[in-house]
């Protein structure tokens, strides 16, 4: 897969990608390291090379293991069109995300939010796509709960073949509410998880009155896998099991 914060930018932006193994075998590719075209999408319907070239060679020059992760690409979106993109990449994957115009200051109309005084208070986690052992990834939601209270987390891990969620907590910290738009705030945590298999996430209010809960997956590595432990410190804020 084609790893990206978001697939949806602003002209001029900077578009940042890991091309990223989450199948059980190599992922081969032809050049070394992996090279990769950014494709446009005309008003005809066709797709023509915005960036980079056409490599008519075959073969393979290097495989990604299951899990690995090249190193970041970058490039600047800077006199682009706006309208539909797509990154090819010689691994056989793409992605595709969309480019924006960034709205004009002088005739954009004043912008206003009505903020309810008796809003019920909510956490929302964002869905969790699959992630790889090992492999570094965020879990991220919003809140309508003041920007710089703290929030608690906890994960869990689900007993193999069943939906029960284990009785001990692999790791547990709190993280900082940043202020977003309207009332709408938001929040996240990074880390890594060693050991596949199946987690849950829980996200609650400092009182413990407000929470939510995602399920998610780690997928496998071709290593035998470790066994979770709870560390004795967590860095904050952060995940590490395994």
């Amino acid at each position: 897969m084609i790893r990206m914060d978001t697939d949806v930018y602003n002209i001029g932006e900077v578009v940042e990608f890991t091309i990223t193994n989450n199948r059980k075998e190599d992922l081969p590719c032809s050049g070394n390291p992996p090279s990769f075209t950014v494709r446009y999408q005309k008003g005809t319907g066709q797709w023509v090379i915005r960036m980079g070239e056409e490599k008519q060679g075959a073969g393979t020059a290097m495989k990604l293991n299951p899990g690995a992760s090249t190193t970041p690409y970058r490039f600047r979106t800077d006199g682009w069109d706006a309208g539909r993109y797509r990154i090819v990449t010689d691994c056989g994957i793409s992605r595709e995300f969309l480019l924006r115009s960034i709205p004009s200051m002088t005739t954009a109309a004043p912008y206003s939010c009505s903020l309810s005084a008796n809003a019920t208070p909510f956490i929302h986690i964002s869905p969790i796509s699959n992630q790889g052992a090992g492999v570094p990834f965020r879990i991220s939601g919003t809140t309508n709960l003041p920007a710089n209270d703290v929030l608690r987390y906890s994960l869990f891990a689900i007993v193999s073949g069943t939906t029960n969620i284990t009785s001990s907590r692999l790791t547990s910290s709190t993280i900082t509410i940043y202020e977003g738009e309207c009332g709408t705030n938001t929040w996240s945590v990074e880390g890594v998880i060693k050991v596949p298999g199946d987690y849950f996430i829980g996200v609650s209010d400092s009182r413990n009155t407000v929470s939510a809960v995602r399920r998610f997956t780690v997928l496998e590595k071709t290593s035998t896998a470790e066994t979770a432990t709870l560390p004795e410190e967590t860095r904050v804020p952060g995940i590490t099991t395994g």
